[in-house]
């Protein structure tokens, strides 16, 4: 019975491997003729050419507000106790600004948008989780919005100034630039 069924399972094996090669032998060759195709060069009328640059220059005024300069970014983490940490970012004052949005991105290409009415902001881990577990090499950077849609360019990319705050058993404190 054994030797039946290995013998049925080897003609089985020779069966399929001699279709698969007579498919792999009829399978016709894959030639297209590929036409040329041709360079196209597109010029635009004078009108669209007009109405490109009446749009770029829509989109210029209204970049109106002077670009925020960024006077302070910094981090503070306390491990003291318990973990606090803070961020608090300051800009010089743009007129005629009614908001700023502020981004910050991690050091691993996170970010985060923040809004604010004055010219400096701050985060804490207590409203936040994204000032957690650290800003170490973090980046800033400011946009001032007015009335009718005005904006400004975004401010300079500054890094922040990242510092810890330690305690030893003595209780005497300490405080590190984590540079």
């Amino acid at each position: 019975m054994k030797k039946k069924h290995t013998v049925i399972a080897l003609i089985m094996a020779l069966v399929m491997s001699c279709s698969m090669v007579a498919q792999a032998g009829f399978t016709p060759r894959y030639d297209v003729d590929m036409p040329d195709i041709p360079d196209i060069e597109v010029t635009l009328s004078d009108e669209m050419k007009e109405a490109a640059n009446q749009a770029a220059q829509k989109q210029i005024e209204k970049m109106v507000l002077e670009q925020p300069v960024i006077t302070s970014a910094s981090y503070w983490q306390s491990t003291q106790r318990h973990e606090y940490a803070i961020a608090t970012i300051a800009w010089d004052k743009v007129e005629d600004a009614t908001s700023y949005k502020i981004e910050i991105t991690k050091a691993d290409g996170i970010s985060k948008t923040f809004e604010s009415q004055y010219n400096i902001m701050s985060a804490c881990n207590y409203n936040d989780e994204f000032v957690l577990p650290d800003l170490d090499g973090a980046t800033v950077r400011v946009r001032a919005y007015g009335e009718d849609k005005t904006y400004s360019m975004w401010s300079d990319t500054v890094e922040i100034n990242s510092f810890r705050l330690n305690s030893y058993c003595d209780q005497n404190l300490f405080l590190t630039d984590k540079k």
